[in-house]
């Protein structure tokens, strides 16, 4: 099957990371969510711990139901000492490593990526 240009395959991509500095970790993720960036969903600072997406507002021409909507990237979850984020296409997860591996190197270590295909899951 050709998929159409500039489109993926659906793929549950991950990737962990283990937080070497959770202040700076925190800030980073507030400081995108004050710029449309990021939605925290949940935060618990006496655990260090938080879940959220990354977001961005629908491309132009882009069709959607609640207009000044946001568009779902990837999420992100920080437990345990541990961040992981997610996002449903192998490009997806990559534009997501480099926002994160380019602007808080010294936060935090890559550990592994994980893909699933969604068909096997069914």
């Amino acid at each position: 099957m050709k998929l159409p240009e500039g489109t993926e395959l659906l793929v549950f991509s991950y990737a962990y990371y283990r937080v070497i500095e959770h202040e700076k970790l925190f800030w980073f993720f507030k400081t995108a969510g004050k710029g449309g960036l990021f939605v925290i969903d949940s935060f618990k600072a006496k655990s260090n711990e938080m879940s959220g997406a990354f977001v961005r507002d629908y491309p132009k021409g882009h069709w959607n139901a609640i207009m000044g909507g946001k568009q779902v990237l990837g999420g992100a979850e920080i437990k345990g000492g541990k961040l992981t984020i997610d996002a449903k296409s192998r490009g997806g997860l990559k534009v997501l490593r480099e926002i994160l591996e380019t602007h808080i190197p010294d936060c935090i270590e890559f550990e592994r990526e994980e893909f699933q295909d969604p068909m096997e899951e069914l």
